[in-house]
């Protein structure tokens, strides 16, 4: 009795799963082809999508009049009284010239002085606030456009 090499008892079965996996490829392209050669998609929306993107984008416009500036950051507490406070110390001498902000930014109240542009003019006021708040620090963030 004569031994056959494995390649020879296994070389139909071999054969006939790479001509399957072949035609499965054929038969994806030709469907592929074929679902691009037919007409248009028409989309029906329901009227409350269409309010909801319509109310996204004109959020997104509302915010188009924000830049990436700079504040001075002088204090942040957990509790709003205290932030309140610290913004009235800071509101007598900057308030009337720079403005003072707090802001609730999870977990903290912060407050906040000045928004501006250029880091050039928040480092100039932020030499000028560390006279009175000498832990103030400078923070990069997205600011109102200023009107010119």
């Amino acid at each position: 009795m004569r031994l056959l090499q494995f390649s020879t008892l296994f070389a139909p079965f071999y054969t006939m799963r790479r001509n399957w996996f072949l035609s499965v490829v054929l038969l994806f392209i030709v469907f592929t082809q074929e679902a691009k050669a037919q007409g248009h998609v028409v989309v029906e929306v329901e009227p409350s999508v269409k309010e909801m993107e319509e109310t996204r984008t004109a959020r997104r416009k509302a915010n188009s009049d924000k830049v990436r500036g700079y504040r001075i950051l002088i204090g942040f507490f957990s509790s709003r009284a205290e932030a309140e406070a610290l913004k009235e110390q800071a509101m007598e001498p900057f308030g009337g010239k720079y403005g003072v902000t707090v802001i609730y930014d999870e977990p903290n109240f912060k407050v906040y002085v000045g928004q501006f542009t250029l880091s050039d003019d928040a480092d100039a006021a932020l030499v000028e606030i560390r006279r009175k708040f000498s832990s103030a620090t400078r923070i990069s963030d997205i600011i109102r456009r200023q009107a010119k």
